[in-house]
């Protein structure tokens, strides 16, 4: 990717993934929308001194650390269930229904993983990024990484066998 950026151009192309990942680690809309925020104002004042590395993963790291100072605020409060939230309709409502579910029930269960584990899972399994980009994003060492991914996908394969 080009070195310059335009501020709009990458807004328009993340800002859905960003919110959806931000969303799925806040669990409250209005949190993920503040974050949102946060996380362009962020991106705007720091826009000049960006180096060049892939752009997705640097907007992640930058949104992860909004996350985190916002946790750290706010970890006293009480969570609410995360929200059902749609970007762009399914082919048919019965795969919208199926699909919706599916993603809300993993989702769900995500959402009941200790932080660092659920932010870990959502970055590979929801969003895709490699190891060593998690390990850029959240400062963790590819070990630890690696660790939490596995520890977290356990307790997720475990419930699901409990509720099976």
């Amino acid at each position: 990717m080009a070195p310059k950026h335009h501020f709009e151009e990458i807004y328009e192309q993340h800002m859905h993934d960003l919110f959806r990942y931000l969303l799925s680690l806040t669990r409250r809309k209005e949190a993920a929308e503040d974050l949102m925020q946060e996380t362009f104002y962020r991106v705007l004042l720091h826009l000049e001194t960006y180096s060049g590395e892939e752009i997705k993963p640097w907007l992640f790291k930058i949104a992860y650390h909004a996350f985190i100072d916002w946790y750290r605020k706010e970890k006293k409060r009480p969570t609410v269930e995360l929200e059902e939230w749609h970007f762009s309709p399914q082919p048919s409502a019965e795969e919208k229904v199926f699909v919706q579910d599916e993603i809300n029930t993993w989702l769900s269960e995500v959402s009941s993983l200790p932080e660092p584990k659920r932010n870990i899972v959502l970055l590979r399994d929801y969003h895709g990024f490699t190891y060593e980009e998690i390990a850029g994003m959240t400062g963790f060492t590819l070990a630890k990484v690696k660790m939490a991914l596995y520890r977290g996908r356990q307790q997720l394969k475990k419930r699901k066998e409990e509720n099976v």
